[in-house]
């Protein structure tokens, strides 16, 4: 049980607009088994979004956005891990689903669901790990803001730039919308590379694959919110370091859309679990 509350100021690199928001959460949670937790939290919170620019070339589906909204929801969160390490699982798998329900109050209607499946297998005396991770998600209603939507890349679809899929609009510096409905599934085996076991260094390789679409205004066509699946292969290496745990990935997409936008390296901090 508790409450968290706060005044937040973000600004979109990727968009031309400021979101301050004033909000407070309170939240529960409790076991349902030895594995598995139940969440249930209430939000209420006032968003105040601004352009960041005087200029006149800011897309309609961006301006559509500006202004004052207040946002009252309740939100359910069930997560099961059976894995065998909280820390370093190798066996097991790991789900979790959140459902978002907007509209009790305040002045905007939605649902937003979305699902994390991870599951860890071992091969050859549990040197090779083998992981899979499937997420998608699902909003209903049309109130969902850009700032409410989904975005996929980075981390979530590796291959591309952080918000580097998905429907834009080509008119207005590619600025990236998100959209209502996403999938990913992310392939990982991680192995030694013959660095002796202190030192911590492990390589990997991996193989992701996603789509991001879905607007309820594509301004008379001009903007593609197709569901056509990005993927991109590459290599990791892992580093367990003093600092923490670092990873570097080295990818190259093998299918994609011509606006979207690609990234071969990304370092994070990271593990290989």
């Amino acid at each position: 049980m508790g409450i968290s509350f706060g005044e937040t100021t973000s600004t979109q690199s990727s968009a031309p607009m400021k979101s301050e928001k004033l909000y407070i959460q309170p939240k529960i949670g409790f076991p349902l088994s030895r594995d598995s937790n139940l969440f249930l939290s209430y939000l209420l919170e006032a968003d105040d979004t601004k352009l960041t620019t005087t200029s006149s070339s800011v897309s309609p589906l961006i301006t559509a956005d500006i202004g004052k909204r207040n946002r009252s929801a309740v939100i359910l969160s069930y997560n099961i891990d059976k894995t065998n390490s909280v820390v370093k699982p190798t066996s097991g798998l790991d789900f979790k689903i959140t459902q978002e329900l907007n509209g009790l109050g305040g002045n905007i209607s939605y649902s937003k669901s979305d699902l994390g499946l991870k599951t860890y297998k071992t091969m050859f005396r549990d040197d090779i790990i083998l992981t899979s991770e499937l997420s998608a998600g699902v909003i209903i209603g049309s109130d969902a803001s850009i700032s409410n939507r989904f975005f996929l890349g980075g981390n979530d679809l590796k291959g591309f730039r952080s918000r580097g899929i998905g429907p834009i609009d080509s008119s207005y510096a590619n600025v990236p919308l998100g959209g209502k409905y996403f999938t990913s599934l992310s392939l990982e085996a991680s192995f030694p590379i013959g660095v002796p076991e202190e030192y911590g260094v492990f390589g990997g390789l991996f193989i992701d694959t996603g789509s991001l679409w879905g607007l309820d205004n594509t301004d008379s066509g001009r903007v593609d919110d197709s569901s056509n699946i990005r993927s991109a292969l590459g290599v990791s290496l892992f580093w367990d370091t003093l600092i923490g745990p670092l990873r570097f990935n080295w990818s190259r997409p093998i299918t994609k859309e011509l606006y979207d936008v690609s990234e071969n390296f990304r370092f994070t901090v990271d593990t290989r679990f």
